[in-house]
């Protein structure tokens, strides 16, 4: 398995974090997001992954060539399936299993994905990505986040 180093200067200060609460998928919500803000978002190889808690997280990028911006994309919450302590008690031995959901930002716990934008001089350029996000139908709110990556030493984007 391949090691991911996380380096605490790849944030730069004037990122936008865009919170994201929708009953979509993330690969739909992607698509929606492509289609509507006209950019190109595309699967990481690797997702974020947190072997203490076996917690994947997707997570999608577009570099903007021509406009300079990186766009992130990344969900917020990774079900993992976790053995019952019971399990001799099961009738026929199979120890039964629940699912858990574990945040990756856990001071947003109600915000289904993240959408961090790089390199945005001004404020009406977020406003419009914010409407054009809640015109996807799917997506229940958008909001600017004005928490910033408290713990993104959490995140593992590289």
């Amino acid at each position: 398995m391949n090691n991911h180093k996380l380096n605490l200067n790849q944030f730069p200060e004037n990122y936008h974090l865009i919170a994201i609460h929708s009953d979509l998928d993330e690969f739909r919500l992607a698509f929606f997001l492509n289609k509507k803000l006209n950019i190109g978002l595309k699967r990481k190889n690797n997702d974020i992954y947190f072997s203490e808690q076996d917690a994947y997280y997707s997570s999608y990028e577009f570099l903007d060539d021509t406009k300079y911006l990186k766009w992130i994309f990344f969900s917020n919450k990774s079900l993992v399936s976790e053995k019952s302590p019971d399990e001799d008690l099961s009738l026929f031995g199979q120890g039964s299993t629940a699912l858990n959901e574990i945040n990756l930002l856990s001071q947003q716990k109600l915000v289904d994905y993240f959408l961090i934008i790089e390199n945005i001089a001004n404020k009406t350029y977020i406003d419009k990505v914010l409407k054009k996000i809640s015109e996807i139908s799917g997506v229940i709110t958008s909001f600017l986040s004005e928490n910033k990556l408290e713990n993104k030493e959490n995140l593992i984007f590289s």
